[in-house]
């Protein structure tokens, strides 16, 4: 099977996934937590996420994706965190293969860094399948020499020797980021910032992903987040339909939360202005 065909297969994967999950109506998303909800967790830290969608990317705004494909990958920082009794302060890493946001994906691969316990590695993995109404698969779990480097708070270097590179730009080579936070569903925030993606790329036979997105889409969200937003439905990801724009559970969390509804086309034109502006294309 072709690299394309086998996307769009797994295009088609998730979007019934989303369908068995959450119905076509913001309260199918009620129904439940996996066994992992009752835990005590919470993150705060920060993620990237590169695809190859157009800015903005349709994902996030609960449509489909820009290419009917959308091999995302998020780096995840966490700053201060725990899950129950295990401490994750400092723990970088990286999930990738799942479409955008079309809610809680089975993801292809997950990277963790070599310097994290196996203890760390396990407790991230049940507070990630705690977000979902039924347990998730993860395909392919590597342990990686995982090299993350942020500069100055806005130039972000991530890389697996052989195997994947991130560079991502928060301020478009400018002084301060320039593109404002807007509502978004994400498993990790409501809000994500559009950013500069340099390099993305990810080489790897084992876990099925060979691709090159340089220059695409990239999004980055401040992670402020505990077990009790997704107990009491708090998340825009929660009430997702993949019905083409924010369904109506989400607008009315957008409006209690005092979020920034996205203009698609002023983003896109101000994200046009900044890659002129720097020679990218």
């Amino acid at each position: 099977m072709s690299v394309s065909k086998l996307w769009g297969a797994v295009a088609l994967l998730h979007l019934a996934l989303s369908t068995v999950l959450f119905g076509q109506s913001s309260g199918a998303a009620s129904s439940g937590m996996s066994a992992q909800a009752g835990a005590d967790w919470s993150l705060k830290g920060e993620g990237l996420v590169c695809c190859p969608c157009r800015v903005p990317c349709p994902c996030r705004s609960n449509g489909k994706p820009s290419y009917a494909h959308c091999e995302a990958t998020l780096f995840l920082r966490i700053k201060q965190g725990h899950y129950e009794n295990v401490n994750l302060d400092d723990m970088n890493l990286v999930e990738s293969g799942g479409m955008c946001a079309i809610n809680y994906h089975a993801i292809s691969a997950l990277y963790f860094s070599s310097s994290d316990s196996p203890e760390r590695q396990a407790a991230f993995t049940k507070l990630t399948t705690s977000f979902s109404t039924t347990p998730l698969a993860f395909p392919h779990e590597e342990v990686v020499p995982l090299n993350a480097q942020v500069m100055d708070e806005h130039l972000y270097n991530i890389s697996v020797p052989g195997v994947l590179e991130i560079e991502v730009d928060r301020n478009w080579g400018l002084p301060m980021p320039p593109m404002p936070m807007v509502a978004a569903a994400d498993a990790f925030a409501n809000a994500i910032q559009y950013v500069q993606n340099i390099r993305y790329s990810i080489h790897d036979p084992q876990a099925g992903l060979d691709f090159d997105y340089s220059r695409r889409q990239a999004n980055y969200r401040i992670v402020d987040l505990t077990v009790e937003q997704y107990q009491t439905k708090s998340m825009l990801i929660q009430f997702a339909d993949g019905s083409g724009w924010f369904s109506p559970g989400q607008m009315a969390l957008i409006k209690a939360q005092n979020l920034s509804v996205p203009d698609p086309v002023a983003l896109r034109e101000q994200v046009i202005r900044l890659r002129d502006a720097r020679g990218s294309q």
